[in-house]
């Protein structure tokens, strides 16, 4: 009897253990189910836009079952993205990464639909009421009011409206903003895109006016002459900085209309002291503010620090699409690294190697003086920036800088901080050759020549010049052939190499040596005008 009490105990033990733990895992169990079954939904991408309202409904269905499902949000901001819905997007992924903050990948996705916001945002429809102001129509009465915008002989109208920046509250940022006087009325004439659009403004009255008697001013927006807005701004209300405001403009979407902002006095008619301003008027896709509210520049830049992602790590990439001739593609990279950090110089050096490869020699420049401006790297020596740029002055800029070009290779050797030996080498023979051109002390370009061949025994070029130097001021025509002959040794197709060997074996009566070298030169480039001139010179002499 005692068995069976013990073994009925100990079963009811069981099942009420088995009950409890169902309970406990049935919602997960359950928001498993619908995971996996909103994940099926989107297994091909193709399929993902027509499968999107079902997974949706699975994977909200595990997140109410399981608030806390990591996975299940990873996949809604897919399905958001796949729709175009950024902020959607945006909000899940940012749950998924609090969730897993040690997952980068989370971080690094977060980080994509931030800058396609970007991209989004830089694409929509944006017209500044402000920067079209000299294109605008103004309506202003004839009789001259004093205002900080008067103009010595200019038109009344300038009296009453200006482009100018406020700073509300005081000692806020400056803001654009648009001075009116009332009475006055500015009319804008504009094409609507077809996609919805909005009017966005502050509305506000100068900070020197703040503290002035007066009932303050009247806003009012106009669309082919029908109000759309209008509300009174008294001293009170405008002493607590810009009023935000916003009007449709869907109703008119891909028709031409005459817009106008106007103001006008307050309830009591006085107009004294009324400088209203209306801050940063912009016509703008309706989408525009919902994005800039997600504030995707400091957000994107967050994500990639919490992935771990450092300029290097972008610069890389863009190294590897640039040695793969993916110019655009390098040149995000780099701007990627830019951002990530804004004082680093190594991103702006590679942005010019990248120019450089295009043949943008102007951009290539400024991308290499940003870079020495920056002075900080980590990967580039100091002395590479103004090397490469001491090459552009030099050789590809029209006309050619040969000043600059020094300068810009005595700065690079001063700061002694190349990527490589054979750059610095390369420094010396540069330098050496604007100095030989600029016909100074020989000794000075000699020693340049000979430096460049200590660091770098292979550069052709630096043997060419000391050897052709060499014999221009020693006359010593077995020390300047010895010198041209190496150099034909590192680069048997250098016709110039060829064609001084000649000169010197010409100058020195060693006529047959000196044809041959001629028609070396020819063997390679047979245009070479001075090569065959100097042979056929050689031969009416025979």
């Amino acid at each position: 009897m005692k068995t069976v009490k013990r073994w009925l105990y100990s079963s009811w033990v069981f099942v009420l253990a088995g009950g409890i733990l169902a309970v406990l895992t049935f919602p997960h169990l359950v928001s498993a189910y619908h995971l996996e079954t909103g994940g099926r939904a989107l297994g091909n991408p193709d399929l993902v836009p027509h499968n999107a309202p079902a997974a949706l409904a699975h994977l909200h269905k595990a997140i109410e079952w399981e608030p806390d499902n990591a996975q299940a949000y990873r996949l809604l901001s897919k399905v958001y993205r796949s729709q175009g819905n950024w902020p959607a997007a945006a909000k899940s992924l940012a749950r998924y990464t609090e969730l897993r903050p040690d997952n980068p990948l989370g971080h690094i996705e977060l980080a994509e639909v931030y800058e396609t916001v970007e991209t989004e945002m830089a694409a929509m429809h944006l017209a500044p009421l402000i920067a079209a102001l000299p294109q605008a129509a103004v309506e202003t009465p004839t009789v001259s009011v004093d205002t900080p915008f008067a103009q010595p002989d200019g038109p009344t109208w300038q009296r009453y409206v200006a482009a100018t920046t406020f700073s509300l509250p005081p000692n806020s940022s400056e803001r654009l903003a648009l001075f009116m006087h009332p009475p006055s009325r500015i009319f804008y004439r504009l094409s609507l895109p077809t996609e919805p659009t909005v009017l966005r403004f502050g509305i506000g009255l100068a900070p020197a006016v703040l503290d002035w008697p007066g009932d303050g001013v009247t806003f009012e927006v106009l669309i082919d002459g029908q109000s759309v807005f209008q509300e009174h701004l008294d001293k009170d209300l405008a002493r607590q900085g810009w009023q935000e405001r916003r009007v449709d403009l869907s109703p008119w979407s891909g028709r031409e209309v005459v817009l106008s902002l106007g103001v006008g006095p307050g309830p009591a008619g006085d107009v004294s002291g009324d400088w209203a301003g209306w801050g940063e008027p912009q016509v703008m896709d309706a989408r525009l503010p919902e994005l800039e509210a997600l504030q995707p520049g400091v957000r994107l830049l967050d994500a990639w620090q919490r992935a771990g992602l450092t300029a290097e790590d972008f610069i890389a990439r863009g190294e590897e699409a640039r040695q793969a001739e993916q110019f655009d593609e390098a040149l995000a990279w780099y701007e990627r690294a830019m951002r990530l950090e804004p004082d680093l110089g190594d991103p702006w050096y590679y942005a010019g190697l990248l120019y450089e490869a295009q043949e943008q020699w102007l951009e290539a420049l400024e991308a290499y003086e940003r870079a020495i401006a920056l002075d900080r790297f980590r990967q580039v020596g100091r002395s590479s920036p103004h090397y490469r740029s001491g090459i552009i002055h030099r050789w590809r800029v029209d006309p050619r800088q040969p000043g600059d070009a020094l300068a810009a290779h005595e700065a690079a050797l001063a700061a002694d901080d190349f990527n490589s030996s054979a750059e610095a080498a390369d420094c010396h023979y540069q330098r050496g050759e604007v100095l030989r051109w600029q016909k100074a002390d020989p000794s000075e370009y000699v020693a340049e020549f000979q430096r460049a061949i200590e660091l770098n025994p292979g550069h052709s070029w630096a043997h060419v010049l000391l050897g052709v130097t060499l014999y221009e001021r020693d006359q010593d025509a077995a020390m300047a052939a010895a010198e041209l002959l190496e150099a034909l040794e590192l680069a048997p197709q250098n016709k110039l190499a060829y064609y001084q060997l000649g000169e010197i074996y010409r100058q020195e009566r060693r006529t047959d040596e000196a044809a041959a070298m001629y028609k070396q030169a020819l063997e390679i480039d047979p245009g070479f005008e001075a090569a065959q001139e100097r042979l056929a010179a050689l031969r009416n002499k025979e």
